[in-house]
């Protein structure tokens, strides 16, 4: 099929059209991301990562940040992550005050 016709055809898609089991999707992203996502796809299945894992950098970012160096009890529990779960996650980042050799350099 050429461009043209698959154009108009995707414009006369509806809702209706769709099989039941990814109206869900549909709803939560739009027909034509759906589509988008289709031609994507091509038919292999897609691996969605849980949410926890997607927002992780920004979660331990803000650890950190919040990190004052007597606080990993309180962050744990902020958190809900287990103290080790903490340290993990703060072992590469400065201590609070402490300067890095090459901010100083500059």
């Amino acid at each position: 099929m050429d461009d043209e016709l698959i154009k108009e055809l995707i414009r006369d898609t509806t809702i209706d059209d769709i099989s039941e089991s990814y109206k869900q999707i549909v709803s939560i992203v739009g027909l034509e991301k759906f589509i988008e996502l289709s031609d994507y796809a091509k038919g292999d299945k897609l691996y969605f990562p849980k949410k926890e894992s997607i927002i992780a950098p920004a979660r331990n970012r803000l650890i950190r940040k919040l990190y004052n160096g007597y606080n990993t009890k309180d962050l744990a529990e902020k958190f809900n992550l287990t103290i080790q779960q903490i340290q993990n996650i703060l072992k590469d980042a400065p201590l609070p005050g402490q300067l890095n050799i090459f901010d100083y350099m500059e």
